[in-house]
């Protein structure tokens, strides 16, 4: 799979799209419709879930169907947190909930993918963050433009602000524990190996 783009055929490569596409808009429109502390704890499981899943999947259009789902669920939680704190910021002991389980579900899907490190039909840790980062931010800029368009500018100058920050927020509590597990994991497999 990690030379799939450059061999991919037009089709392949239409499925990736429709595949990326499908798993963020479904994902994005679910989520948008829970409040937040049950965004939170879908958006964990979830994000969790389908990290592991990229490394098992061996059929690309399956695996950027997946990814694209990650970045719709993080774009997702974060609209549902930004709306949220519009209206009034989440409790303290609520906000400290939403965040351990961002952390906690990224520090094992870095542990079951560090465990995945070698496998040859996994695209590398690189190449899976730099496709969730760009997904990540395109739905974002969709979300922007939609607010832009129904509302104006202002709203969605407002509406980005709050939105960067919730996305900000959530990534770093994902991804920062995710690497760490990862880490955890890589070198224990390494010690194992020699």
């Amino acid at each position: 799979m990690q030379n799939f783009e450059q061999n991919a055929t037009s089709t392949d490569k239409l499925l990736m799209v429709f595949g990326s596409v499908a798993g963020g808009t479904v994902s994005l429109l679910v989520i948008r419709a829970l409040p937040p502390v049950p965004a939170a704890i879908v958006c964990s499981l979830v994000a969790a879930c389908l990290a592991v899943a990229c490394t098992l999947l061996t059929k690309p259009s399956l695996w950027w169907t997946a990814v694209g789902a990650i970045a719709g669920v993080i774009i997702g939680t974060s609209a549902v947190l930004s709306e949220s704190q519009a209206d009034a910021p989440p409790e303290f002991q609520v906000r400290l909930l939403m965040l351990g389980l961002q952390g906690v579900a990224g520090f094992i899907a870095g542990m079951l993918l560090g465990r995945k490190l070698h496998n040859p039909h996994v695209p590398p840790l690189r190449m899976f963050l730099f496709r969730v980062s760009a997904l990540t931010t395109g739905i974002f800029a969709v979300n922007v433009t939609a607010e832009f368009i129904v509302a104006g500018l202002e709203e969605a100058r407002s509406y980005s602000s709050r939105l960067s920050t919730s996305t900000t927020i959530f990534i770093t509590t994902l991804v920062i524990p995710g690497i760490i597990g990862y880490l955890l994991t890589e070198r224990r497999s390494n010690v194992e190996r020699h």
